[in-house]
């Protein structure tokens, strides 16, 4: 073991801990094992849980350790070590002593956990450590099971094998309350389908306690079951049924009920009723509930006809759209019972091109099957039965042409006798049914060239990321790539559809919540350590003389890209005055985007902006929360003038002259810089401080008039953070960061209003000194 740490840990010297820093991480290297192995003898001792002292010298070992692993990448070297460590602290409490208050052991395990599961795509290490990582999701520490579930779901994704062998523990884990493994389960569910088969009923159950994206997860694992194993979700219709009146689930839940009724069509008889009010308050899901009533039709001849009966019903007042699917299912079923129709199903669909025309003859026809069936059945009553099928066969055959008269007798009404108009309407009508498929196609095919052309010339280049700027994406209706109807190319178009339906609600939800989120210029997915990220750009529209951001954009990573992305798509389609199409180049680029982020087993674009009509409160909560953090509000204002977000200068430009005159201060006053990085040792020196120009200056004690040479120049500048809140439980309120290139500064005002004013000050002026900058260059360029 190297000397210092052999004497830090040996002799628990806290006053030589921070030295280990000094150290080069290849001095270290070789000795992080023992070290690590020293630690877990310390932490186990007996007076560790009392022993401020040794509490202090573990941390400060363990910061050192898991800096020098990542640094070096060594973790599959030192890997056995760390995770034993890890494994180690599931030996002691875990469980919270006070509000938000960690056990020693709980900390430790804390400050390794990033370390051993941040490396999710190495296999070897998360052999040794996800059994462990499992472990901790029950010990009672919410933070910790909480880390350890998103250091899993990345896990998943990378090295789903690795967790099947855990699927049990994981569902368990869930059903006590742990949601956010949800989105672990479609991912295991593959490899071990029985594990999670037992828990159905319960996870089922949980679906009115969850949030919205956690209800996603749990319709894909139940989409999955339904599609590889659909006789497992049997038990489960009544409660699948239960949740259908939810226009957020219910087109899920309907699908994985028609594979369902596919495997067992008799489990889905007794909800027959109740789908088909479903129906009657959601027409959009009436092609899955003809395809369910078409797999009960099969059961029986008695079921067929009650099934037939619902969907001819539908056929003559039904979107165009659904036409095609309902046919299907009234054929299959008049192919396998042919005495329904009389046999004549084949020359009803040969004798018109209107699915009206259809639908009337259909009904005529199941009316009069039924009618002749009664008679049959009053005339055996009266003569007793037949002992000849001929007899059957005539009576049969009698009641048909009474009824076939009645409907003669109809058509000589309307104009014209029965017979010439039977034989003009089977010969002419298949001849005009002819002409006008004709016609459909090749207006389709026409309309799909000219849509094709249009893409392909726009879309070039499969880029990173998407531009929302251009005039001609967000406001150009005239472009040869319009919106085209999909009923007009013969396409099912869902997400058109959901738009069309829902423009004027888009419209309203947008105009409220641009005001509280802004909307993004520039979008690039990014692949991270902790999956994809959204890198995004904003900018100020009105790019006044003084303009924070005329050459340049506030930027931020966020961990949100499939959010940011329907946020972009909503505020696409709130521009345009008609609905906007899966085809549209604008959506498709929004598309790619999302492609790049989703997950294994994840909702496609089109499902997922299609379930609502905007995201839940909730998510735009979490955006502003994260605008906050990085101090977007800072620096951007909503004009209501202007109906945008314009930068802090371009809002108040009277402050201009002020802010623009180099050397006049913008805030000056006192700060206490903090002089020890470690935050059990809380060295504070007061310094008074200047913000002017294009410099922060310090003088050397409390004075204005001890200069000091020392200045941070605002165009170097990295970010200025305001503290977390759980640091300044820590001892550090009204603190925020400064971060240039070479250091970071760490800086505490009197009160939480005087640093507020302080970071928007310093925010402000670290803005205009680089957009200063980016003038000059572009001036000398």
């Amino acid at each position: 073991m190297h000397q210092l740490f052999g004497l830090v840990l040996g002799q628990r010297d806290l006053s030589r801990a921070g030295d280990l820093f000094s150290l080069d991480d290849s001095e270290i290297e070789d000795c992080l094992s023992q070290a690590l192995e020293e630690i877990k003898t310390i932490s186990c001792s007996p007076d560790y849980l009392t022993n401020d002292n040794d509490q202090a010298v573990v941390e400060i070992c363990i910061t050192r350790i898991t800096t020098a692993i990542r640094e070096t990448r060594s973790i599959e070297r030192h890997g056995g070590a760390l995770v034993g460590l890890w494994e180690s602290c599931l030996e002691h409490n875990l469980t919270p002593q006070g509000k938000d208050e960690d056990t020693p052991h709980a900390k430790i395990a804390s400050d390794i956990t990033s370390c051993i599961l941040q490396n999710y795509s190495r296999p070897p290490v998360m052999a040794l450590a996800v059994p462990v990582a499992v472990r901790f999701l029950q010990r009672g520490n919410r933070e910790l099971s909480r880390n350890m579930s998103s250091y899993l779901s990345l896990a998943a994704i990378a090295k789903a094998d690795l967790l099947a062998e855990h699927t049990d523990a994981i569902t368990c884990s869930v059903l006590e309350g742990n949601h956010m493994l949800l989105r672990v389960l479609p991912s295991v569910y593959p490899k071990q389908p029985d594990a999670i088969h037992h828990h159905l009923v319960n996870l089922m159950a949980m679906m009115s306690q969850l949030e919205s994206p956690e209800q996603q997860h749990l319709l894909r694992l139940i989409q999955m079951v339904a599609e590889e194993h659909p006789l497992a979700l049997s038990p489960l219709v009544p409660g699948l049924v239960s949740y259908l009146d939810d226009a957020s689930l219910n087109e899920t839940l309907l699908g994985a009920l028609v594979d369902v009724s596919q495997a067992s069509p008799a489990s889905l008889v007794p909800f027959l009723p109740a789908l088909r009010i479903v129906g009657q308050q959601f027409p959009s899901l009436l092609g899955h509930l003809a395809k369910i009533h078409g797999a009960v039709g099969m059961l029986s001849e008695c079921q067929a006809h009650r099934s037939l009966v619902y969907l001819v019903s539908l056929l003559g007042r039904m979107e165009h759209s659904f036409h095609h699917t309902l046919l299907l299912e009234i054929r299959a079923l008049t192919d396998k019972y042919t005495s329904i129709l009389g046999g004549c199903g084949k020359d009803i669909y040969r004798m018109s091109n209107s699915y009206t025309a259809i639908s009337r003859i259909l009904g005529r026809r199941l009316e009069t099957e039924t009618t002749i069936n009664c008679r049959l059945t009053h005339t055996l009553l009266l003569t007793g039965h037949p002992s000849k099928p001929g007899q059957r066969l005539q009576v049969k055959n009698q009641a048909f042409e009474e009824k076939m008269g009645e409907d003669g007798g109809e058509r000589e009404a309307e104009g014209g006798s029965c017979t010439p108009q039977r034989r003009y309407s089977m010969g002419q009508a298949a001849r005009e049914e002819r002409r006008d498929m004709r016609f459909i196609r090749s207006k389709s095919l026409a309309l799909h060239a000219v849509r094709s052309r249009s893409v392909n010339s726009d879309s070039g280049q499969d880029g990173e990321g998407v531009e929302l700027t251009s005039d001609a994406e967000l406001t150009d209706e005239s472009s040869p790539s319009p919106s085209i109807p999909p009923g007009d190319t013969g396409e099912e178009d869902k997400l058109y559809r959901h738009l069309r339906d829902n423009m004027e609600k888009i419209k309203e939800f947008c105009s409220e919540m641009v005001k509280q989120i802004p909307i993004p210029e520039h979008c690039v997915i990014e692949d991270s350590s902790h999956g994809c990220v959204a890198k995004l750009s904003f900018s100020c529209p009105r790019k006044g003389h003084y303009c924070l951001y005329a050459k340049s954009c506030f930027s931020l990573t966020s961990y949100q890209p499939q959010l940011w992305i329907y946020i972009m798509l909503l505020q696409l389609q709130s521009k345009h005055s008609t609905p906007l199409s899966s085809q549209d180049e604008c959506v498709q680029r929004l598309e790619r985007l999302w492609e790049k982020t989703q997950l294994k087993g994840a909702h496609s674009f089109t499902m997922t902006m299609t379930q609502h009509t905007g995201p839940h409160r909730k998510d735009l909560d979490s955006l502003q929360i994260h605008l906050e953090e990085v101090r977007f509000f800072d620096l951007f204002g909503f004009s209501e003038e202007e109906g945008s977000w314009l930068c802090f200068m371009c809002n108040n430009p009277e402050k201009a002259t002020v802010v623009n005159q180099d050397g006049q201060p913008l805030i000056e006053g006192k700060l206490k810089e903090k002089q020890v990085r470690w935050k059990f040792i809380k060295r504070w020196k007061t310094r008074y401080f200047t913000l002017a120009g294009n410099q922060l200056l310090f003088r050397k004690g409390k004075s204005k008039d001890e200069f000091d040479d020392s200045t941070i120049e605002l165009s170097k500048v990295q970010s200025v953070k305001a503290v977390a809140k759980k640091r300044r439980e820590r001892g550090l309120p009204r603190a925020f960061e400064i971060f240039t290139d070479s250091k970071t500064y760490v800086l505490k005002a009197r009160d939480e209003k005087h640093a507020e004013e302080w970071l928007q000050c310093i925010n402000v002026a670290v803005a205009q000194a680089k957009e200063r900058e980016n003038r000059e260059a572009t001036t000398y360029l």
